[in-house]
């Protein structure tokens, strides 16, 4: 026995198990990282009425193979009778530092937003590219974490341009108005986002330009947005304000000329085709155009401001100024400058909490084919007025009537098969199920 002044040996103690993760992804007092995902999705369909009841009642083309819109100057409810706009699926996770955003489109709307490019060289749209469905695809950054004032977004996203977005549930109005139809859709570059304060941030962009993930031209388009905010006592918005600026050029670079025509080629002093016997049909040469990335550039000046001065109205101004120099067609040396001026105004008041009315107004001065391709040398004033009425018997469905108006200083909308006027009349009923 041991003496009576010495305690007995402590028991021996099992080492301990190193710190492994969990087999099922967890982590304890946490959630598994794929809970962090955000998901929503939507499906948009619509039925519309032309009361100038163009023939086709769908986009289709002239004898001559130039496009022909039936409903001009709507930039995705362009068919009449009923139709699906198109079905979307998001899902975001938030940087912590690193997060990503996935946004797939499906549908006639998503082919119209991947074949808007500007180039005249179709092989660079996204719709020639496989990416249709892809509306958004970017990667994110928060240096500091979560709660940094900085992120850095890389990849394709969403122009933060205008006040009407592409979704139409988010929207005062189904259909998409003039001012909305001027702006760019989306970018493909880098977007750094810094938030000063609650009341003030801003945002910087370096992108290909409007509407195009692969580049036609060698040159960037640069952007920033200033945006401040007035929060009420619940943390919502009171008043926000946003202006912004982007410019960079925006057409080709270069320049393909193909005479048609036999016994003519290309004539590489003047870019144009000239006589030339026993030359068979489809001479080409391609010019090199480099100027176009320091003289040829696009501007625009987008101001939005937003109020909510009573729970159950909602007020929206958007006005944008943009101007472009382009190279003269008889004088590639030179260059010519188009502008356009576009202001809309919109409200919507909630007579209760499942019935609304909304109304927007608006003016656009085009002097360059900004909006109306036909005949881009003569200027052009349109106006366009609409009247919503928008019903929410559920909460993730949202049934809006828009009836529409739309004036043109010349006769440039489809009537009929072949006429011509210079008014549109439209009925359009949309239905939106949607989880946000």
């Amino acid at each position: 026995m041991p003496p009576p002044d010495e305690a007995p040996p402590a028991p021996a103690v099992a080492d301990p198990e190193p710190d492994l993760p969990p087999a099922d992804g967890y982590s304890e007092g946490g959630d598994a990282w794929y809970d962090a995902i955000e998901f929503s999705a939507f499906v948009d369909a619509y039925a519309s009425v032309n009361y100038n009841f163009p023939k086709p009642q769908h986009d289709s083309l002239n004898t001559d193979g130039s496009p022909r819109q039936a409903n001009l100057l709507r930039q995705f409810d362009r068919s009449n009778g009923f139709a699906l706009s198109w079905v979307g699926v998001n899902a975001s996770y938030a940087p912590d530092p690193v997060g990503a955003t996935v946004s797939l489109r499906f549908g006639p709307t998503a082919n119209l937003i991947a074949g808007s490019g500007i180039s005249s060289d179709a092989s660079s749209y996204d719709s020639a590219n496989g990416l249709s469905i892809v509306k958004q695809a970017f990667a994110s950054w928060k240096p500091g974490g979560g709660d940094s004032m900085f992120q850095l977004d890389l990849g394709k996203f969403d122009t933060p341009y205008g006040a009407e977005v592409a979704e139409s549930h988010l929207n005062l109005n189904y259909t998409r108005g003039l001012v909305f139809a001027s702006q760019p859709l989306f970018h493909t570059g880098l977007r750094g986002s810094f938030t000063i304060s609650d009341a003030f941030d801003f945002k910087i962009l370096a992108v290909n330009g409007w509407n195009n993930t692969f580049d036609n031209n060698a040159g960037k388009s640069l952007g920033a947005q200033l945006n401040f905010h007035v929060h009420g006592r619940d943390g919502e918005d009171l008043l926000s304000a946003s202006l912004g600026y982007m410019g960079g050029p925006e057409r080709d670079d270069h320049d393909t000329v193909v005479c048609s025509q036999e016994n003519t080629k290309v004539d590489t002093a003047s870019g144009k085709c000239v006589s030339s016997p026993m030359t068979p049909a489809g001479d080409t040469y391609v010019f090199d155009r480099p100027t176009t990335n320091t003289k040829g550039l696009r501007h625009l000046v987008d101001l939005v401001v937003v109020a909510n001065p009573i729970e159950r109205l909602r007020l929206m101004v958007n006005a944008d100024f943009g101007a472009e120099r382009r190279r003269d067609s008889d004088n590639p040396s030179q260059f010519n400058t188009f502008n356009y001026f576009g202001v809309m105004g919109a409200a919507r008041v909630a007579i209760i909490d499942e019935f609304g009315i909304a109304a927007r107004g608006e003016y656009f001065r085009d002097n360059g084919g900004f909006l109306v391709a036909e005949r881009p040398d003569v200027h052009k004033d349109l106006v366009s007025g609409t009247l919503t009425l928008d019903f929410l018997p559920a909460d993730f469905l949202t049934i809006r009537l828009d009836g529409r108006m739309d004036w043109a200083s010349h006769e440039i909308f489809n009537k009929g098969l072949r006429d011509k006027t210079g008014t549109q009349v439209t009925t359009t009923l949309g239905v939106v199920a949607h989880t946000d």
